[in-house]
């Protein structure tokens, strides 16, 4: 049995993909999402190995330092996790599996990265 805390957040941002294929090229345009976004930590034990609340305090420090605008210039959705991932470890030491980063546009798709 592996044991983890689950935290989500969410944020207005901007985006755009400027290789984006002719049957969506709307997407080479700027244009607006609420990204969600999940973070899950595989835990020791089960009381509390990290308190949620300061978890998700940091992961919004993380997204309002990073993006203070919201504008994510022409990052995805996987290129936003891998950034909340890495300043994760950092901060927590957190390097050896059992972390995962999702996030997702309006809470439909998206895309993350585990380790």
């Amino acid at each position: 049995m592996r044991n983890f805390i689950l935290v989500r957040t969410s944020f207005e941002g901007w985006h755009c993909w400027k290789g984006a294929p002719i049957e969506v090229d709307f997407l080479k345009n700027l244009h607006r999402h609420v990204f969600h976004v999940e973070l899950k930590v595989h835990v020791n034990h089960k009381d509390r190995a990290l308190e949620f609340f300061m978890v998700q305090h940091f992961l919004n420090d993380i997204i309002k330092k990073k993006w203070p605008d919201g504008h994510l210039g022409s990052m995805s959705c996987e290129m936003v996790a891998q950034e909340i991932l890495d300043a994760f470890c950092v901060q927590y030491g957190h390097k050896k599996g059992g972390l995962s980063v999702y996030v997702s546009e309006d809470n439909e798709n998206g895309g993350g990265v585990e380790i």
